[in-house]
């Protein structure tokens, strides 16, 4: 008899088997999803007591944190770096003992791609958008007409951004279209595989919301000084160390793998999760970390109205490709120079983004082989999904050889595909996630949904989620004590 099958009698029965053990009364709660989400909600609620079975449909946990190897090197397909400013991941590092693999990025450029090839992308631009003029003069970006109107930012009145608007919308008002569809598309555009004229400014980029509600212009508000130490940081093993770590040290979390859960019900107080194949577990919670579109068929049943928010949260289907070039790579100047290309929508490449790993990180450096990772894939453009993996190949290397100057053809290559996996946080998406939260909490209490699909990519934006979904339930388990 399987562990799971046992759980599911007893909990049907509330007695322990005769002769047996004293049962355990501890709640318990059901973890569906093994990726980092997942794994840090599980630790946090077994920490605070719960009993916790977390379910994987894969073979393995990780979700987006996986690697390929070429050229004999393991090279991330998944989550690449961490941004040091968010504390939640290094916090995570120091909890598990990860500290001492930190690799900070080598300085270098991100170029941009243009029309009149590979430019600089100017100082201090980020994903909110310009913080000083110059730079993007100086950057051959914008042409003398669009700088013109970028140079008008700090003459406008404010901008109003009641209710919920576009990323887009708001830098187009105020710096101008070329702003928005030469840097900003190809920087957060790129990160989100998104619309940033779809992206929502609240949702997609909530510090660029707080400043449009604070300063009148953006280029006169008072900087925080630069802060010191390095911006981006990956791990020596790689990113999937982070949750092969969290795997092995989840305690008595039973882990699941190769198990679906394929709806919720209420039963008797309790939630039943059905388990592919016919298998019935009544827990007391549960956190749904999968991607929305998965959330939804597990919900449908008793919450259809949840089902149909969680339905219109849009994802994009991504592919990255990672390339092992011969060193003579490592001579041409864009690569040499530079830390990877951002590639704007509106040039009708399919390749979006490249890193020239071998650059911009020190583990990643190597006599003979330059590693180069590709990516393809946007919300609305679904050429990369029509394409097998030795088309998607070709055309990214082509691309990729194209913009830089290289003449050599790849020594290896291997690709990871991610369909309907990178959340788009658009407008009026705050208010989907209300709904979606009120919901639940009426027709399944204590389920909570958790991850990248409602609070953002990046690692930083996971941890957080996981962090308040494990708090909701575990103070929802003590109310219903």
């Amino acid at each position: 008899m399987s562990r799971i099958e046992s759980l599911d009698r007893r909990a049907s029965r509330d007695e322990p088997p005769p002769d047996g053990p004293e049962p355990d009364t501890r709640r318990t709660v059901a973890v569906v999803g093994g990726g980092i989400t997942g794994l840090v909600a599980a630790r946090r609620l077994a920490d605070s007591g719960a009993k916790v079975a977390l379910f994987e449909r894969g073979s393995s946990v990780g979700g987006q944190l996986a690697a390929v190897t070429v050229a004999g090197r393991q090279i991330d397909v998944g989550a690449e770096s961490l941004f040091t400013a968010a504390p939640g991941p290094l916090k995570l590092i120091e909890e598990l003992g990860l500290h001492d693999d930190l690799i900070a990025a080598n300085p270098a450029t991100t170029w941009i791609q243009t029309r009149r090839g590979l430019r600089a992308l100017p100082a201090g631009f980020t994903p909110a958008g310009p913080t000083r003029l110059w730079p993007v003069a100086r950057a051959g970006v914008l042409s003398p007409r669009g700088l013109l109107r970028a140079g008008l930012e700090p003459l406008l009145p404010a901008t109003a951004t009641d209710g919920d608007i576009s990323v887009g919308d708001y830098l187009d008002s105020r710096f101008g279209r070329q702003v928005t569809d030469r840097l900003l598309d190809p920087l957060l555009g790129g990160l989100h595989s998104g619309d940033v004229r779809r992206l929502s400014l609240a949702a997609a980029t909530p510090q660029l919301a707080a400043l449009a509600v604070k300063h009148r212009s953006l280029l006169l508000r008072r900087r925080p000084p630069a802060r010191s130490g390095p911006a981006f940081v990956t791990l020596r093993g790689g990113m999937r160390s982070l949750t092969d770590h969290l795997a092995a040290m989840l305690g008595d979390v039973e882990v699941h793998l190769e198990t679906q859960v394929t709806a919720l019900r209420r039963i008797d107080g309790r939630t039943q999760l059905t388990l592919e194949g016919g298998r019935h577990l009544n827990v007391d919670g549960v956190v749904l970390a999968t991607p929305a579109h998965a959330a939804a068929q597990v919900v449908r049943e008793v919450s259809p109205a949840a089902a149909a928010e969680l339905e219109g949260l849009r994802a994009a289907s991504v592919a990255v490709a990672a390339f092992a070039y011969p060193a003579s790579a490592a001579e041409v100047p864009a690569i040499s120079q530079g830390s990877g290309l951002l590639v704007p929508s509106s040039h009708g490449d399919l390749l979006k983004a490249a890193t020239f790993l071998s650059t911009k990180w020190s583990h990643h450096s190597d006599a003979e082989v330059v590693f180069i990772r590709a990516s393809a894939g946007r919300i609305d453009d679904d050429r990369a999904r029509h394409l097998d993996d030795t088309e998607l190949i070709t055309r990214l290397d082509g691309e990729l050889r194209a913009a830089t100057g290289m003449t050599e053809a790849p020594t290896d290559v291997a690709i990871r595909r991610w369909p309907v996996t990178m959340p788009q946080r658009e407008v009026g998406h705050r208010q989907r996630l209300t709904t979606i939260t009120r919901t639940l909490a009426d027709d399944l209490p204590g389920v909570t949904v958790a991850g990248a699909p409602y609070d953002g990519p990046g690692l930083a934006s996971c941890l957080r989620s996981a962090e308040q979904a494990a708090a909701q339930v575990a103070t929802t388990l003590e109310r219903s004590a």
